[in-house]
């Protein structure tokens, strides 16, 4: 709960720090998987799928473990069925925006109900009665803008919840 306010702390004031370098981003979504399976969570339970080629991705691998950590939690804890996580590269939609990697999770459970949907990444909202301090999706929102980068959730195909993060690729100028 400690670094959990800390990580607040930093986001409200714009002084979370990034630290920047080159993330294997299906390493990290592995790793996590990994550990649930070790766990006792099914290794059926988990659906990954890499679209390739996948861009060089410039990121803060501690903080992009935060952000998988909290949303293959939530998944697992508050979802049903499968987990899917979906890695794709995402090409510029306008000229001079940068192309990004996408990473997409997913759940066939109850999902979360439309009223809620536009206060799931604010401060204390829980979306179930199990467990959480619900500070995590607000923190998780925070380090992915810090990356540049943006978050939504919406429906799944299955109806669960979905949740899709995407990062710019390449260090920014100034890290160059």
């Amino acid at each position: 709960l400690i670094a959990e306010l800390l990580d607040i702390s930093r986001i409200d004031s714009g002084r979370l720090e990034v630290r920047r370098q080159p993330v294997d981003i299906r390493a990290a979504v592995s790793r996590h998987i990994q550990a649930y399976v070790a766990a006792g969570q099914s290794a059926g339970r988990f659906l990954l799928r890499i679209e390739q080629p996948l861009p060089d991705l410039w990121a803060d691998p501690d903080k992009i473990d935060q952000v998988l950590s909290n949303l293959l939690e939530n998944a697992v804890r508050h979802g049903e069925g499968t987990v899917t996580i979906d890695i794709t590269p995402t090409a510029s939609p306008r000229e001079g925006e940068e192309a990004g990697t996408s990473v997409t999770v997913s759940d066939e459970g109850p999902g979360i109900p439309e009223e809620s949907m536009n206060r799931v990444f604010t401060r204390f909202w829980r979306g179930s009665k199990r467990g959480g301090t619900g500070l995590g999706l607000y923190i998780v929102k925070g380090i992915v803008e810090a990356h540049g980068g943006t978050i939504t959730v919406g429906r799944a195909r299955g109806g669960g919840a979905e949740f899709r993060f995407t990062l710019p690729v390449s260090a920014p100028a100034y890290l160059a």
